[in-house]
């Protein structure tokens, strides 16, 4: 028996059988084109310009799950798995990931306003955040090379994790 839950959107589903169908295609590499003078044009690799993308939007997330978890102290410990995951991310879309956040703030740093009016609402908006993440990669992972579309696809299906942990109660320990 299937137990009671967040069940994935028709969306999500979507992305995944994307994901299997384009997991085992690789793209093409393309060349280099000239600029007229005879002098190659500098391209970035095919996937760089989305694997940019993805380092930046993985770095805001994680920085909105440090702002929950500041502004709501009781959610930090069920937020430390997700966000752990997500710097993991970072790192494996080529960035770096900041360091958990410790203590207070120092005297000079400024603080972001709270992420939402509530607990419930902040994790609302982790999870919206997440889907969104999820439902672009997913995307984006149809115009990357093989390895890359895969490690999109991966990156989309945890998210899509984190959104249906984030919506169930006290699901995230």
């Amino acid at each position: 028996m299937i137990p009671d839950g967040p069940r994935l959107s028709r969306r999500s589903v979507v992305a995944v059988a994307a994901v299997v169908v384009s997991a085992g295609c690789s793209g093409g590499g393309g060349t280099a084109g000239s600029d007229g003078a005879g002098h190659k044009a500098t391209q970035p690799e095919p996937g760089e310009l989305a694997l940019r993308q993805a380092v930046r939007d993985s770095a805001a997330l994680l920085a909105r799950y440090d702002a929950v978890a500041a502004a709501y102290p009781a959610l930090a410990a069920r937020l430390a798995p997700l966000r752990a995951e997500v710097a993991l991310h970072v790192g494996a879309f080529g960035g770096r990931a900041a360091p958990v956040p410790t203590g207070s703030p120092s005297p000079g740093a400024t603080s972001a306003a709270p992420p939402a009016s509530s607990p419930s609402a902040a994790l609302k908006s982790l999870a919206d955040e997440e889907r969104r993440l999820a439902d672009s990669r997913a995307t984006a992972l149809l115009n990357v090379p093989g390895e890359t579309a895969r490690l999109f696809a991966s990156v989309a299906a945890a998210g899509a994790g984190h959104v249906a942990l984030l919506g169930t109660k006290g699901a995230v320990r």
